[in-house]
């Protein structure tokens, strides 16, 4: 089992390299990789999660929580997907489920609907500007969870 980041990150890689030509494998490579890089920059706010099954996956989970904030799974036969989870021990709002719904439904082909998981595939995160988007709906809602600066200070 991987219990460090750079194994969980060579386990994906490897399930990539099963069902992706090799012009694409790198491209793929990269979007897991900017993903990693997003959450080590927020070391106070994330930190990696081993991974808890036998398939290749890559999870960082708010920091102090036991569940997952993203998670990013290899499914044979239809690529890598970065599934965002939003904040542990509360629900996403309609609001903001709408709108992560809405900006993964404006970067892919698969049309998300209310009750679906909150996926998208690597595939549509190459773009650039789908990935900027991505990663700025994930720091909102990472940001909900944060208390301003001296609150709960007397």
């Amino acid at each position: 089992m991987t219990r460090t980041l750079a194994d969980a990150r060579a386990a994906f890689v490897a399930a990539i390299k099963q069902d992706t030509p090799g012009t694409e494998l790198p491209r793929l490579v990269a979007v897991l990789d900017a993903l990693i890089a997003w959450s080590a920059a927020r070391p106070e706010l994330l930190s990696f999660r081993p991974p808890t099954g036998r398939g290749a996956a890559v999870s960082f989970e708010r920091a102090g929580s036991r569940a997952p904030f993203w998670s990013a799974q290899v499914t044979r036969g239809v690529g890598p997907k970065l599934e965002i989870h939003g904040k542990v021990g509360e629900a996403l709002s309609d609001t903001e489920r709408e709108a992560v719904i809405e900006t993964l439904n404006a970067h892919s082909r698969e049309v998300l609907v209310d009750g679906d998981r909150l996926r998208i595939g690597f595939g549509a995160l190459k773009n650039a500007a789908a990935q900027a988007a991505v990663l700025a709906v994930m720091e909102r809602l990472l940001a909900r969870g944060v208390a301003p600066p001296g609150a709960g200070t007397d």
